[in-house]
């Protein structure tokens, strides 16, 4: 796991006249900037160095700003975050805040800071939820990838945040360690180049988890996969040196009796588009073509770790799209695990294929719902852009679990429809269905009409991280490259499914 995710989070009673820390972070709202009690009483320990500072004016508390006093006391540093408006604050400006913050904290070179709690609470939120929300920010926000740098000069890190409050918050934190390491153990493993990262890499890694959290982990290889007779999967993994994988883990913490939910990931190693090449700079990250398998592996250990009452079943189909003469071709017919015809179009729409076998395979295993995470099309960027996650479900309960877990989580999705008209798009004069429509229109939903045909009635979603999965900037929460997207998501939708 990357260094950053050692951080370690912890409560301690607010006694600051006793406190002795780097630096102490206190929240401030734009219209709001009197001190309690117990900061007047620091205040004046500091020989009015806070209150002065803000008589001066050069501090608004504008969302986001930052300011420093130095004191060379006890506390070091007393630093003063704007959070903006106490009207417009929410659980999004706390994220970004405390999280813009701590990275801050830790380019200055401090080591351990503490946070007061009181002056991030407010009416509107439950003093837990911004707990847990104040933990996953500086634990999701502090994260590093240098597992490959040599000479990495910038060895800044933070070893331990202090949350000051009356209460120690036992459930949130510990929620919010297994969450952040799950979505740091699943951006290290997108951010891992592909000739590390391959198929069987992975697959090793769902094995490892099993082992150390006693869940059922089965790894079928290529023969096995030709024997079921999974011929979209093999159609796209059969181009590469690097031999597919097929992984089912299982973790089971509501019983036997109980449907489990299936969560297919898209496990494309590196994808180079196949026949139908990738052009630059498209080609480029296609290392996050793994980013939906690598996260469902990494929710079921969390949810073991969390031991959540449900059962929870990841299936991933691993495998590299490269280009070789044994590499399947535009006009191909390929059949499904279902015995569904398909004709291949495009090369480069490979996700879709894998998908195809391994949505198929979990249908027979009864689930309650299934849900399929994938870096699916280009088109999501066009939708939602790097803010949102488009998503496509057959099912209004479904539906409304995923919207509340977005809300509460605050990674954001959309909801697509799946209107009956699309199907025309994908019918073929050869085979049952064609893996892309002629036009190019409509990319996000198109994916899904297609994946449509392997989910039989079971409630199903469809989750297009094509875009979200990895960040081009660090901001809040987000570092550069992958995001370890939906992650929070699924925990949330997970911790209360009924």
């Amino acid at each position: 796991i990357s260094m950053e995710s050692k951080v370690l989070i912890k409560t301690a009673k607010t006694n600051l006249d006793r406190l002795k820390d780097n630096a102490l972070l206190i929240g401030f709202f734009k219209d709001k900037q009197q001190l309690s009690q117990e900061l007047k009483y620091l205040d004046g320990k500091l020989g009015s160095l806070i209150s002065s500072y803000l008589k001066n004016n050069k501090f608004e508390a504008e969302k986001g700003e930052l300011k420093n006093i130095f004191t060379n006391k006890d506390v070091k540093n007393v630093v003063l975050l704007g959070l903006g408006e106490e009207g417009k604050y929410n659980l999004d400006v706390l994220s970004l805040s405390v999280a813009d913050a701590s990275k801050r904290l830790r380019e200055s070179g401090i080591e351990t800071f503490s946070i007061y709690f009181d002056s991030f609470s407010n009416s509107k939120f439950k003093s837990e939820e911004i707990a847990e929300k104040i933990a996953l920010s500086c634990l999701i926000g502090l994260y590093k990838f240098t597992k490959f740098k040599t000479k990495n000069n910038n060895n800044k890190s933070i070893r331990q945040v202090t949350i000051l409050a009356e209460k120690s918050f036992e459930k949130e934190l510990n929620y919010a360690n297994v969450v952040a390491e799950a979505v740091s153990k699943t951006r290290d493993i997108v951010n891992t180049p592909p000739n590390i990262a391959t198929p069987e890499y992975i697959a090793n890694y769902a094995k490892d988890i099993a082992k150390k959290n006693g869940l059922k982990c089965s790894v079928f290889d290529e023969k096995q996969i030709e024997k079921l007779k999974m011929g979209c999967f093999i159609g796209v993994a059969q181009g590469s040196v690097n031999k597919p994988r097929f992984v089912v883990l299982e973790y089971h913490g509501a019983g036997k009796s109980k449907k489990p939910v299936a969560i297919v990931g898209k496990g494309i190693t590196f994808d180079s588009g196949g026949l139908n090449l990738k052009p630059y700079p498209y080609i480029l990250n296609m290392k996050d073509d793994k980013g939906g398998a690598t996260a469902a592996i990494n929710i079921v250990e969390a949810c073991s770790k969390l031991k959540l009452n449900v059962n929870v079943v990841a299936i991933t189909p691993l495998c590299e799209n490269m280009i070789d003469a044994a590499s399947y071709r535009p006009d191909d017919v390929l059949t499904a695990y279902n015995g569904v015809t398909v004709e291949i179009k495009n090369t480069d729409a490979e996700g879709r294929l894998v998908l195809a076998d391994a949505l198929a395979y979990a249908c027979e295993m009864k689930p309650e719902a299934v849900i399929d995470i994938a870096t699916l099309t280009g088109a999501s960027m066009i939708v939602l852009g790097y803010i949102g996650t488009p998503f496509i479900s057959t099912d209004e309960k479904l539906s409304e679990k995923i919207k509340n877990a977005s809300k509460k989580s605050l990674e954001k999705v959309w909801e697509l429809p799946l209107w009956q008209e699309y199907e025309d798009s994908i019918k073929s004069d050869v085979a049952d269905i064609k893996n892309i429509s002629e036009e190019g229109d409509a990319g996000v939903i198109i994916g899904a009409t297609f994946l449509k045909n392997f989910v039989n009635d079971i409630p199903w979603v469809h989750i297009d991280i094509g875009t979200t999965v990895w960040s081009k900037v660090d901001k809040g929460i987000l570092t550069k490259g992958a995001t370890g997207a939906t992650v929070r998501l699924m925990m949330e939708m997970l911790r209360d499914w009924k």
